[in-house]
């Protein structure tokens, strides 16, 4: 499986890239960084877009591959979540006032519309791939998933504070290969970690221990750049070898 990072950080900035990963070239998790980091016509090919939560920075580049490759030589893009993640992004980004709802302009003389939406509470194949929502704690309506290409098995926990149920669902697969997380604030900002949902690098290595596999490499994001300096030294001095910060356009293959 391959894994190219579109972005990598929790705000925007100039260097600073919103959170999205491509997989096998074939579908994205997140949608923060899409236009910024693809060309257009990687945009044109990208076809199956599975989201987090709808908060701006995970899904703010779906209103511009939408407009970017508007044309009938486009295929439809497809956003998928579980249902409560797409009712927020009907309701209040692709809602004709923030932004068209382009499940509802033809693209072409048959009536095509070039985004639609897929409810997902349970796995499902795409391009070759199967994904499942795993729940996380992350305040309003989140998710995070699996993605297994039948050999390897990568986990991506969106955004998240310390939680449960996602590392017990991680403890079921016997192919894990990797955790990509977050770490969003400096540890004294740890009170407003926990209210908003988030990890410090002291939260996450504590969380981490509710991981079995404890050689399973463990990919970090969503690092703020306003703490981007002190997080970065809490980071390396905290954090075991297996663990690794990504940069933006990283490529990891597993």
């Amino acid at each position: 499986m391959k894994i190219k990072v579109l972005g990598s950080h929790g705000s925007v900035n100039p260097g600073y890239h919103t959170s999205s990963y491509l997989v096998n070239d074939q579908l994205c998790i997140d949608a923060g960084s899409l236009c910024s980091s693809l060309s257009n016509e990687e945009q044109m090919n990208l076809k199956h877009v599975f989201i987090t939560h709808p908060h701006l920075d995970h899904i703010k580049d779906l209103a511009f591959i939408t407009e970017n490759t508007f044309s009938p030589a486009r295929e439809t893009l497809t956003v998928y979540s579980i249902p409560s993640v797409l009712k927020d992004i009907k309701e209040h980004l692709f809602n004709d006032i923030i932004w068209p709802d382009f499940t509802k302009i033809n693209v072409d003389k048959s009536g095509r519309k070039i985004l639609a939406y897929q409810e997902v509470d349970s796995e499902v194949e795409v391009a070759g791939l199967k994904v499942k929502p795993v729940d996380v704690n992350h305040p309003g309506n989140a998710t995070g998933y699996t993605v297994s290409d039948g050999e390897s098995t990568v986990l991506f926990t969106g955004d998240t504070g310390p939680t449960d149920q996602i590392w017990s669902d991680a403890n079921k697969i016997s192919n894990l290969k990797a955790v990509f997380t977050e770490i969003t604030f400096p540890d004294r900002m740890k009170w407003l970690a926990e209210v908003s949902g988030h990890m410090t690098p002291s939260l996450l290595m504590d969380d981490l221990k509710k991981l079995d596999e404890v050689n399973t490499p463990v990919y970090i994001s969503h690092f703020k750049p306003l703490f981007l300096e002190e997080l970065i030294d809490e980071f390396y001095n905290l954090s075991p070898k297996r663990m690794k910060l990504l940069h933006h356009l990283d490529e990891i293959s597993l």
